[in-house]
């Protein structure tokens, strides 16, 4: 549960800082575009987090981490494509405080 919030902050922190295109975003149903992406690059929901206004934000990625996608779907229905990239890494989850 931690690292899939971590994981949806960073998304929204990074849609925050992307500048403004002219460009129309890359949505569809939600089963049609998973379907799509696994068939093209095998990529499959590793991570998912619900944001504030009810929508999901889901982060995909091929077996061996050689593509990945980060999904955001709208309460209101369509999944659209937010981010996508190469080398998709792991990172080691470092645990500190009290009791760690």
């Amino acid at each position: 549960m931690k690292r899939t919030y971590w994981i949806a902050l960073a998304a929204v922190f990074f849609l925050s800082l992307s500048p403004v295109t002219s460009a129309s975003p890359v949505c569809g149903d939600r089963a049609k575009v998973i379907d799509s992406l696994n068939a093209k690059y095998a990529e499959e929901p590793v991570a998912v987090g619900v944001t504030a206004n009810g929508g999901v934000i889901e982060v995909l990625k091929s077996p061996h981490g050689e593509s990945w996608t980060i999904l955001f779907t709208y309460p209101t229905g369509p999944t659209c494509l937010v981010a996508s990239g190469e080398a998709w890494q792991e990172l080691e989850a470092k645990i500190s405080g009290p009791g760690a």
